[in-house]
């Protein structure tokens, strides 16, 4: 993952991928560079298709300079333990116009 930085935040340039494995659970992070909404979506929608036989993708996304739009997702893991922790590390990371899922 390549990552530019300003004075309001990161950018990630290139995207990249991880993966553990923790008490035989598969945990695969995809990281993706976006800029708008719809971007994201259809990102968060063909990773879904990819591993098409995942428990759950969970995602968070933060778009624009200011950070003006962010959303997260837990997809059917218990309530703010994904997605919006996912979310807090890209806002401490001052990322801007990424996806994870």
């Amino acid at each position: 993952m390549d990552i530019s930085t300003n004075r309001i935040g990161c950018v990630v340039l290139e995207g990249g991928t991880d993966e553990i494995i923790e008490k035989k659970s598969r945990f695969i992070a995809q990281v993706f560079p976006v800029q708008t909404e719809q971007e994201a979506m259809q990102i968060i929608e063909q990773t879904k298709k990819k591993y098409w036989d995942a428990s759950h993708h969970c995602s968070a996304y933060i778009i624009g300079k200011n950070a003006e739009l962010m959303r997260c997702s837990d997809d059917g893991e218990p309530g703010q333990t994904a997605g919006h922790p996912m979310l807090d590390v890209l806002q401490g990371e001052k990322l801007r116009d990424v996806c994870i899922v």
